[in-house]
């Protein structure tokens, strides 16, 4: 058996949880065999992105490799990593008979093709910030918090995976910086956890529930 997709997870494994439900509810399915066959590894071990990037903590890389060659061996055709900052090390990945769709190279396209010219402010880890891996497209006017900001942001992320709730906080931080910028990208997955309380807002976007709607064009299903 093959699968159209497979989920390199355990980044966190909440974030993990919440692609599925969002690739789920975003399938045009009315019974059990309309949606997509895929796998899911909850690969939690591996080390913290953040902690790599900026303080020398352990290398991801080997433990996703690890992830990506057991998704081959399952025959699925494509994978996605619910995490943005693990995306800093893709080209280290080794990717022999499987295919990767890019969150990242997604949001920023979605972003181009439905906004002109907008000031995008991208709330995320600052191992993301620090790596620039949203700054590839110089068409794009991005942005990130204050300085003040940008630490309740890794508040809001780390207290989420340990399990608190932090929506108050993470609204707090949108009123602050709404005269800066014209639309908000949640650009880690802890954050895609409360994208819920925002998606009727067309000004606040989440790169993992566009990433979640790629998944379903790319399987071959319709959009619901």
């Amino acid at each position: 058996m093959s699968y159209k997709i497979g989920i390199l997870g355990g980044m966190g494994p909440m974030a993990t949880a919440k692609l599925y439900e969002m690739i789920i509810n975003h399938t045009d399915a009315a019974c059990d065999q309309d949606h997509i066959e895929m796998v899911i590894l909850n690969n939690c071990s591996i080390p913290d992105r953040t902690a790599a990037i900026l303080n020398n903590g352990d290398d991801p890389v080997d433990k996703i490799n690890q992830g990506i060659k057991t998704l081959e061996q399952l025959k699925c055709e494509y994978f996605v990593i619910p995490c943005n900052t693990a995306h800093y090390f893709k080209n280290r990945f080794i990717m022999n008979n499987i295919k990767m769709i890019d969150m990242i190279e997604e949001a920023l396209r979605f972003i181009k093709d439905n906004y002109v010219n907008p000031k995008v402010c991208v709330l995320c880890t600052n191992g993301t910030k620090e790596s620039h891996v949203y700054e590839t497209d110089t068409l794009l006017k991005i942005g990130y918090p204050s300085v003040l900001n940008q630490a309740k942001v890794m508040e809001v992320i780390y207290q989420t995976k340990a399990g608190f709730h932090k929506l108050d906080l993470l609204n707090e931080i949108i009123e602050k910086e709404k005269d800066n910028f014209d639309i908000f990208l949640f650009a880690c997955t802890e954050l895609s956890i409360y994208y819920d309380n925002y998606h009727q807002n067309e000004d606040i976007l989440d790169a993992m529930d566009i990433l979640s709607k790629k998944v379903v064009i790319k399987s071959g299903k319709k959009l619901k």
